[in-house]
């Protein structure tokens, strides 16, 4: 008997529930939906330079040829912070340890006069410096930068959308109701075009610096969204 009584008070409770609980009210609103975009040049001064290094040394020197390497590579400039971002060592013929390198900086335009006689002036016998490769591509933090001005672009166009409707349906109150943002992959300038600029660039005396930038497009799909009034005043009676 206590079972039966205890289960009519859950149901008499479910139906007290506002209506309003069990309504999706996704359906009754009222929405708009806009492709919005936004663009920039993203501009750098600085270039990735991508040295290689080359070197035979004993296996005792194996140490000593590491430490050498960054010495010389601040040498060659001093203006950037050095990575080895690659490292081959295997035992050739002669029986020396054949060491292949690739180091990385990112350098200010003004450094890369003459960059090739500066990595040639650099390498002895058994140790040769080249210059590989120089993109002039904007760096992670210069494109989250950019990226972060044009979601606030998007997010201003909502706005003034937002505004206006609100001006033309004042009853209405739209607001952001959704917004799901699309960027375009990032296409650095290829390497191969890079090194026609580079080969100018590093035989060449120091020039005005110059901007190079890559163009960095931001879209979204948004959108905004109000209850009719019948609806929302129905609502807040039920509650």
């Amino acid at each position: 008997m206590k079972m039966k009584k205890m289960g009519l008070f859950f149901l008499a409770a479910s139906f007290s529930l506002p209506v309003c609980a069990d309504v999706n009210l996704e359906p009754l609103l009222n929405k708009v939906t806009l492709q919005l975009r936004a663009e920039q040049w993203v501009t750098t001064k600085t270039a990735l330079v991508n040295v290689g290094v080359n070197a035979a040394v004993t296996d005792q020197g194996i140490e000593k040829i590491q430490n050498d390497v960054m010495q010389k590579l601040n040498k060659l400039s001093d203006k950037g912070e050095w990575h080895i971002v690659s490292y081959n060592r295997q035992l050739d013929r002669s029986g020396l340890e054949s060491i292949q390198m690739t180091a990385q900086a990112r350098l200010p335009q003004s450094e890369l006069a003459n960059l090739r006689d500066k990595a040639k002036s650099l390498s002895k016998p058994g140790e040769t410096f080249t210059i590989d490769a120089v993109q002039f591509t904007p760096s992670d933090e210069e494109f989250r930068e950019a990226n972060n001005t044009l979601r606030n672009s998007i997010y201003q166009q909502a706005k003034m959308e937002i505004d206006t409707l609100n001006k033309q349906y004042a009853d209405q109150k739209y607001y952001l109701h959704q917004i799901d943002f699309i960027s375009p992959p990032i296409v650095p300038m290829p390497i191969a075009r890079n090194e026609v600029f580079m080969a100018k660039a590093a035989g060449a005396a120091a020039a005005q610096p110059l901007s190079v930038g890559n163009k960095q497009e931001l879209q979204a799909t948004v959108v905004l969204a109000s209850m009719p009034d019948q609806v929302a005043q129905k609502l807040a009676r039920n509650n």
